[in-house]
């Protein structure tokens, strides 16, 4: 089957939750207004390539009120040579506290969802497909998710002895909390080895994870390029 989107043609702008698909190379600019953010996602085209990207990607079978969004969704196909590459990637200022990282994973998990069930699925079964799941920041703070990671880990140690107790009172709190803590803990020790993993319609999947820092530059905002 051949993907197909909103065609792009000549300086018609992207447009929003739509893949938005192009032949030739070309730069399409992100800016988040609020944080004075922008990303120049770059795309160098080689013969039979088609470019697609969308910000906010969400298929028209997701509830905009369901939908956890993700900032950039680029890729590029090649039918002739069944090759298959994608960057889903989330803006974000700081990156560390255990409330954005859980964000970012939830956010990273539902697109490559959006993604496999708009785009990949479809592709021929030979397709070689490469991608990557990205965070573009100012300030990735491995200490602080060092610091969030040994604190989870003292308290599933805490509960996991509690329920070796006879009160049946702690014991019912640590079955309800150790599942989510177990799998947040799971989630920090994958993003600082460099990758994530999750089920998936049955299925296992692991995805690299890259950091992209952005830079202060004048006038007042903070730039990163990112290449398809």
């Amino acid at each position: 089957m051949r993907i197909q989107g909103r065609k792009l043609k000549g300086d018609r702008e992207p447009q929003k939750t739509v893949l938005n698909e192009f032949s030739k190379s070309r730069t399409i600019v992100f800016w988040e207004n609020e944080t004075r953010d922008r990303v120049d996602v770059v795309y160098l085209l080689g013969e039979n390539d088609r470019g697609f990207y969308s910000q906010e990607y969400r298929p028209d079978t997701v509830a905009k009120e369901d939908a956890k969004i993700i900032d950039i969704t680029a890729f590029v196909i090649n039918e002739e040579k069944r090759t298959c590459r994608f960057k889903l990637c989330d803006v974000k200022k700081d990156v560390g506290g255990e409330d954005v990282v859980r964000h970012l994973c939830q956010q990273w998990q539902a697109s490559y969802q959006y993604l496999y069930h708009s785009v990949l699925a479809y592709l021929d079964g030979d397709t070689d497909v490469q991608g990557e799941l990205g965070a573009i920041t100012r300030n990735f703070d491995v200490g602080r998710i060092e610091k969030e990671l040994n604190s989870l880990k003292e308290k599933l140690e805490k509960l996991s002895s509690d329920q070796e107790k006879p009160q049946m009172l702690a014991r019912r709190k640590g079955q309800m909390a150790l599942p989510a803590l177990r799998e947040m803990a799971e989630f920090l020790e994958k993003v600082l080895q460099g990758k994530i993993s999750f089920r998936m319609a049955g299925r296992d999947v692991e995805l690299p994870v890259k950091v992209y820092h952005s830079t202060y530059r004048e006038p007042e905002e903070y730039y990163c390029r990112l290449l398809v």
